[in-house]
C-alpha cells in the first residue's frame, strides 16, 4: 500500500504550530516543504493512522476507527490493547492480557458489540483476583487473536442505523474479505513469545490466504491463528477486610495505638483472609475464519462469511491463608498495631488460628461460531437494497476442583503490615511444610456452562440523492442464553494426606514483589492429579436450586429510518444525519425456587418498547475544521443474571433474594459537542465535551412484602413456626432483588491529537505521535438503607491517558505507547461491611518494532507491560489492600512474511 501526500507552506506552519515546534521551524518551513514535497508511506502503523483519520473525518456520528496496517495486521497483540487506544476508552486486564473495555466511564455491560454485522456473544472465566466467569451481556475480547481482523469501529454516538443496546457506544469488528484486497495475497506470522515472570517461551503463528478470479468477481479467503501462552500471577491477598466481631479472650492482649472513638478489640478492622496467591494459566486461543464473495453481476455482491475461535484455560492456583473472617470468637490477640486512625489492625501476634490451603484446579473452554450470509443489489443508480442472515454461538464450560488442607490443631500466627502496605510479613508457629499438621476440610467441585444463541436477519434500503440519502430498515434479533450449575456429590473423603501433597511447583516464587523477609517462598499445596484420584469423585450433577441455573430469550424488532443532507450555514457546508429507531423486547425468563419439599419453576415474561431519535450534526466552519453537534437517546438492556426468576430461600429467616424478570432497560438522553481541527495530512487536534442524563442504573434493594401465593402450601411444609408470632403466608418476607434506581448523569470531555512529524529535518521527520487524554465524572447511589453508598460508577476511571510515540522509515520503524488510568471501583457496595470494591490504575509502557528484511519478510519484537506493573485491589474509602499481584513482562520476537 502506498500513500502519496503532497505538502504546501500552509501546510508546514500548521503542523509546526500543532507540533509546538521550535521558531525556527516557521521561519524554513518553505525550505522543509522544498525537501519533502512527496512523501511515500509504506503499509505500517502510520499508513493505519491515516485511514482511521479519514474514517473519523467523513463519519456522520462521533466514531473512532482502528484500522490494520496490512492484511491481518491490526496494530496490536490483543483487539483490547487496540481499543484503548481510543479517546475514552479504557480497559480491564487479566493475567496482563486486556479482556473488556469501558467507554466515557460505562462499563463494559454497557458496551455492544457486532461482528461482521451482527451482534454477537462471547464468555470466558475470571482469574480469582480479577473476576468470574461473564454470563452476562458484556464481550470478552481475549476469545480472538487479533490478526483475524482488519478493522474496528466504535461509534461513541449513535445513528438511528446503528442498533441499540449500546448506551457507552457500540463496537463493530470485521474480518478480512477477498475483495478488501483484489488478486492474490498472503501473510504469515510466527512469533516467540517469552514471559519474565515464567521464564516460558510460547508459539503465537498466523497464516492468512486470499485470492479472487474471473476479474474479481469471485474471491476466497482463509485465515486461521493459534496461540499458546503460560501466564502465572502470584502475589499477595487479604479477599477483603472485615470488623472483628468479638474475641476469645483479650483480658491480656498488648494494644499499641489509640483506638478512634467507638473503636476496640471487638470491632476493629482486620484482614479476612490473609494469604499468599498462586495462579498458574496455560492458555490456548485458535481461530479461524473463511470468507467467500461473489459478484455474478455489477449490481449484486454476495458474501458468506465463517468465524470460529476456541478459547482453552486451564488453571492451577494455591492460597495459603489464616481464616480470620468467621473465626474471631476462637482467636486470641496476644499483641496488636493500631493504624494512624485508630481504626484498623495493620500487624498483630495471635493464637488458635486455622490456617488453610486452597489448591484449585480450573479448566474452562469456549467455542464460538458465527456464520453471517449477506448481501448487496444495486437496485439502481441511486438505489440500493442490502440484507443479512446471521447464527453465531458461544459454548463455555469452567470445572473447578477445589480441595481444602487445614490444621488439624489450631496454631500461633502474625501479620504485619506496618514496613509495607501492600503485602505483610507473615510469622508462623509450625513448620507449615510438615503434612502432619494437615488435615483435609470439604471440597468444592462446581462447573458451570454458559450457552449463548444469536439470530439475526435484517434488511436495509438506500436511497442517494444529490444532495441527500434515505435510509430505512427492519432488523430481528432472538437470543437464548442457558446458565446452569452442576457439582459432584458422590465422592469419598481420604483418610491421610499421605502422597497427596507437595510444594508449591515453582522454586522462584514471590520473585519481583519486593516482598518483606517474612514471606513464605513456598507452602504446601494438593497434588491433584493424585488428590482427584484419592477423592475418587463420581459424575456431575445439575443443581436447579444454584442462582446460576436458568434461561433467558430475548426478542426484538425494531425498524429506522435516517436521513443524511448537505446544505450551507454561513456559506459552509453542514451535513446533517438525523434519524428515528423503534424497537420492541420481549422476553421469557426461567428460573425456580427451591425448598426442602421440591423445587417450584418459574416462568416470566416481559415486554417492552422504545422510541430512540437521534440527530448528528457535521459543520465544515473552514476547509480543515469542523464542529459536530449529537443528540441522542440511546438505551442498554439489563444484564440477564439480573432478570432470572431464580431465588434463594431461607424459611428461617424469612429471606428470598434473587433477580427481577421485571427490570426496565437502563436508557439515557446524551449529547456531544467536537471541534476537529485536521491542520495537516494525516494530522488531528480535537476536543469533545459529552453528556449522558440516565435514567436508571441496576441496583439492589431489599424490600417486606407478601410471599408470592404459588409458594404457600411449599412455606408451610418448609417452616417451623409459631403461628402466635408469624404467619409465612400472610406476613412480609424480605425481599431481596435488583431493582432500577434513579440513574446519574455523566459528563466529560476528551482531547486528541494526531500528527507525523515530516516537517521536522531528518532524520526526525520520521517520527509521529499520537494522544489522547479523557476526564469523566459521574456519581451513583447504590444499596439500601445503612448500606447506601454513593460513589463513581463502576469502571469509571476519572483521568484517562493514551500516549504513543512512533518512528518509521521504509526499513525499519519502532514505537512506544503509554497507557494510565485512574483508580476505578468494581463493586459497590462492598462485600463485608466495605464501601467500595476497587483496581487501582496503573501506567504501562508497550513496545512494537519492526525491521523489514527485504520486501516479503519483516522482523518483529513486540513488548507489552515492559516494566512488569503491578495490579492492586483494594476495598473501602480507606484504600485497604485487597490484592497485590504481578504477571511479568511479555516479548515476542517473530518473522512475518507477505506476498
Amino acid at each position: 500500500m502506498n500513500i502519496t501526500l503532497k505538502r504546501s507552506p500552509l501546510w508546514i506552519a500548521l503542523s509546526a504550530v500543532g507540533a509546538l515546534s521550535s521558531h525556527s521551524a516557521l521561519v524554513n518551513a518553505q525550505d522543509q516543504a522544498a525537501a519533502i514535497e512527496e512523501i511515500v508511506v509504506e503499509a505500517s502503523y502510520r499508513a493505519s493512522l491515516a485511514k482511521a483519520i479519514d474514517a473519523k473525518r467523513d463519519a456522520a456520528n462521533a466514531r473512532e476507527s482502528i484500522m490494520a496496517e496490512d492484511m491481518g495486521k491490526m496494530p496490536d497483540l490483543n483487539l483490547a490493547e487496540s481499543l484503548q487506544r481510543v479517546p475514552g476508552v479504557a480497559i480491564s486486564r487479566e493475567g496482563g492480557e486486556g479482556r473488556q473495555i469501558t467507554i466515557r466511564g460505562l462499563g463494559p455491560e454497557f458496551t455492544r458489540t457486532t461482528l461482521n454485522g451482527m451482534e454477537v456473544p462471547a464468555s470466558t472465566d475470571g482469574l480469582d483476583s480479577s473476576g468470574g466467569l461473564n454470563g452476562g451481556r458484556s464481550f470478552d475480547f481475549n476469545v480472538f487473536a487479533s490478526e483475524l481482523f482488519n478493522r474496528i469501529d466504535i461509534h461513541k454516538t449513535p445513528t438511528a442505523a446503528v442498533e441499540e443496546g449500546g448506551l457507552a457506544g457500540t463496537v463493530d469488528l470485521y474480518t478480512a474479505k477477498p475483495f478488501d484486497n483484489p488478486g492474490f495475497n498472503s501473510a504469515l506470522s510466527i512469533q516467540g513469545g517469552y514471559n519474565s515472570l515464567t521464564e516460558e517461551t510460547d508459539p503465537r503463528i498466523s497464516v492468512m490466504v486470499s485470492n479472487t478470479f474471473a476479474d474479481d468477481t469471485i474471491g476466497v479467503l482463509f485465515s486461521l491463528a493459534s496461540t499458546e501462552r503460560t501466564v502465572r500471577q502470584e502475589g499477595f491477598g487479604t479477599v477483603r477486610w472485615q470488623q472483628a466481631t468479638g474475641w476469645a479472650d483479650t483480658s491480656n492482649t498488648v494494644v499499641n495505638g489509640t483506638f478512634a472513638p467507638g473503636y476496640s478489640l471487638d470491632n476493629a478492622w482486620t484482614p479476612r483472609l490473609p494469604r499468599t496467591d498462586y495462579f498458574a494459566n496455560e492458555q490456548d486461543r485458535l481461530g479461524a475464519t473463511a470468507s467467500f464473495q461473489l459478484r455474478p453481476t455489477d449490481k449484486l455482491e454476495l458474501s458468506l462469511d465463517f468465524a470460529h475461535s476456541n478459547f482453552e484455560n486451564n488453571r492451577e492456583s494455591y492460597n495459603f491463608d489464616a481464616q480470620f473472617r468467621s473465626n474471631y470468637d476462637d482467636m486470641t490477640p496476644a499483641e496488636v498495631f493500631l493504624n494512624d486512625a485508630g481504626t484498623d489492625i495493620i500487624a498483630g501476634q495471635f493464637n488458635d488460628v486455622n490456617l488453610r490451603t486452597e489448591s484449585r484446579l480450573t479448566q474452562s473452554e469456549t467455542d464460538f461460531y458465527q456464520t453471517v450470509f449477506s448481501a448487496k443489489y444495486d437496485i439502481n443508480d441511486n438505489m440500493r437494497l442490502s440484507g443479512l442472515l446471521g447464527m453465531a454461538s458461544s459454548e463455555f464450560r469452567v470445572e473447578q476442583y477445589r480441595f481444602n488442607i487445614i490444621t488439624a490443631e489450631r496454631q500461633s500466627y502474625g501479620y504485619d503490615f506496618r514496613a509495607n502496605n501492600n503485602i505483610a510479613e507473615l510469622s508462623y508457629g509450625y513448620d507449615i511444610l510438615d503434612p502432619s499438621f494437615y488435615q483435609f476440610a470439604n471440597p468444592t467441585l462446581r462447573a458451570n456452562d454458559v450457552e449463548r444463541e444469536n439470530e439475526t436477519a435484517k434488511i436495509d434500503l438506500e436511497i442517494l440523492g444529490d444532495a441527500s440519502s434515505f435510509r430505512t430498515g427492519i432488523i430481528y434479533n432472538n437470543r437464548v442464553v442457558d446458565s446452569s450449575q452442576s457439582n459432584i456429590s458422590d465422592r469419598t473423603t481420604p483418610a491421610s494426606l499421605a502422597g497427596l501433597t507437595q510444594e508449591v511447583p515453582v522454586d522462584d516464587f514471590g520473585t519481583g514483589l519486593s516482598a518483606p523477609s517474612g514471606f513464605p517462598r513456598s507452602f504446601l499445596v494438593n497434588n491433584f492429579g493424585a488428590t482427584i484420584a484419592a477423592y475418587q469423585i463420581g459424575g456431575w450433577e445439575t443443581d436447579e436450586t444454584s442462582g446460576n441455573t436458568w434461561r433467558v430469550e430475548e426478542e426484538t424488532l425494531g425498524a429506522y429510518f435516517e436521513f443524511d443532507t448537505e446544505s450551507e450555514l454561513f456559506g459552509r457546508t453542514l451535513r446533517t444525519n438525523a434519524g428515528l429507531r423503534i424497537v420492541e423486547t420481549s422476553s421469557t425468563m426461567e428460573g425456580a425456587v427451591a425448598f426442602n419439599d421440591g423445587v417450584v419453576p418459574v416462568t416470566v415474561e416481559n415486554s417492552y418498547v422504545d422510541v430512540l431519535p437521534s440527530i448528528n450534526f457535521a459543520w465544515e466552519v473552514t476547509e480543515d475544521l469542523q464542529m459536530r453537534l449529537n443528540f441522542a437517546r440511546n438505551m442498554s438492556r439489563p444484564g440477564l443474571g439480573s432478570l432470572t426468576p431464580t431465588s434463594s430461600y431461607s424459611g428461617v429467616n424469612g429471606t428470598l433474594s434473587g433477580g427481577n424478570p421485571e427490570l426496565d432497560p437502563m436508557r439515557a438522553e446524551s449529547v456531544d459537542i467536537a471541534a476537529e481541527w485536521y491542520f495537516a495530512e494525516e494530522s488531528l487536534l480535537g476536543a469533545t465535551l459529552f453528556y449522558k442524563d440516565i435514567e436508571s442504573f441496576i441496583a439492589s434493594d431489599t424490600v417486606e412484602r407478601i410471599l408470592d401465593p404459588v409458594y404457600a402450601n411449599l412455606v408451610l411444609n418448609d417452616v417451623e413456626y409459631d403461628p402466635n408470632t408469624w404467619q409465612p403466608v400472610t406476613e412480609p418476607w424480605t425481599h431481596t432483588q435488583p431493582i432500577n434506581n434513579d440513574g446519574a448523569k455523566v459528563k466529560g470531555f476528551e482531547l486528541a491529537y494526531q500528527q507525523p512529524f515530516s516537517f521536522l529535518p531528518a532524520p526526525f521527520n520520521h517520527l509521529g505521535f499520537t494522544g489522547n487524554y479523557t476526564w469523566v465524572q459521574s456519581q451513583s447511589e447504590y444499596g439500601t438503607g445503612s448500606d447506601l453508598v454513593t460513589a463513581d460508577l463502576i469502571g469509571l476511571s476519572e483521568n484517562s491517558l493514551n500516549l504513543t510515540l512512533y518512528y518509521e522509515t521504509e526499513t525499519y520503524g519502532a514505537r512506544l505507547s503509554m497507557n494510565d488510568r485512574d483508580d476505578y471501583n468494581t463493586r459497590v457496595p462492598g462485600r463485608n461491611g466495605n464501601s467500595i470494591e476497587a483496581t487501582s490504575g496503573y501506567t504501562q509502557y508497550d513496545l512494537s518494532a519492526f525491521y523489514n528484511i527485504n520486501d516479503n519478510i519483516t522482523l518483529t519484537l513486540e513488548a507489552i507491560n515492559i516494566f512488569d506493573e503491578k495490579e492492586r485491589l483494594y476495598v473501602g474509602e480507606e484504600n485497604r489492600v485487597r490484592e497485590y499481584n504481578h504477571t511479568g513482562a511479555q516479548y515476542f520476537l517473530g518473522l512475518r512474511a507477505a506476498f
